[in-house]
């Protein structure tokens, strides 16, 4: 072969290389900037959906709420209020028998000030608001072996609470219990209520359990049935 041929058919191949290296290169920039979308749109889009729950969770009087009610279903959870509960309840008791045990214990108290958070304090004293007649609701269901926690409906302007009442888990979710309202899974009564018209705005419900808390306002500001 000719020096000629063979120097220009190495220049071919050396050409054919580099097209291919180029096409390769531009191949993986695509992948590294689809990739990198990928994993940043996710993450903008949860920093965005989270701005208003993190800019809450800074606010020092929203802080004081979550606290208060997560020591309240940390005592409720407490073995020793659970064994102290189930000696004043019989065993065979389902979520709705306890509605009218907890009537022939209580009555509804006009007044919240001066009122206890313990259970059994409530029941000493024999009356309560909405919130002592959760909290009693609640200490029963898990004495007995019942998932429960306190429902809170909460004005996010003062992050002082409205309404209290329970939510039950069962078969399979959590439905709404107001023991001081004998109502049972009916998630839109408190749309006819006064304040009902602002869950989802100023108005927002959390559900608390041992040691977390969850915004569940979705759950009841859809329309009513």
């Amino acid at each position: 072969m000719c020096p000629a041929k063979k120097t220009l058919s190495a220049i071919r191949r050396h050409n054919k290389l580099q097209r291919l290296i180029v096409t390769i290169s531009i191949v993986l920039i695509i992948v590294i900037v689809l990739a990198s979308a990928y994993f940043w749109y996710p993450a903008q889009k949860n920093t965005s959906a989270n701005s208003g729950a993190n800019s809450a969770n800074a606010d020092p009087a929203f802080a004081a709420f979550t606290n208060q009610y997560l020591g309240i279903m940390k005592n409720l959870n407490s073995s020793q209020t659970k064994t102290e509960m189930l000696t004043l309840l019989n065993p065979g008791y389902n979520q709705t028998d306890l509605f009218s045990w907890e009537g022939s214990k209580l009555i509804f108290a006009t007044d919240p000030t001066g009122s206890f958070v313990n259970p059994f304090q409530i029941l000493d004293r024999g009356e309560g608001v909405c919130l002592q007649w959760s909290i009693v609701y609640v200490s029963a269901c898990l004495a007995l072996g019942y998932q429960s926690r306190l429902c809170v409906a909460v004005d996010t302007e003062s992050w002082s609470w409205i309404h209290v009442w329970a939510e039950d888990y069962y078969k399979g979710t959590w439905v709404p219990v107001d023991p001081s309202d004998k109502a049972w899974n009916d998630a839109h009564t408190y749309l006819s209520w006064d304040w009902g018209k602002y869950i989802g705005s100023t108005v927002k419900v959390y559900a608390f359990q041992d040691d977390k808390y969850e915004d569940v306002t979705s759950t009841y500001s859809g329309p009513s049935s």
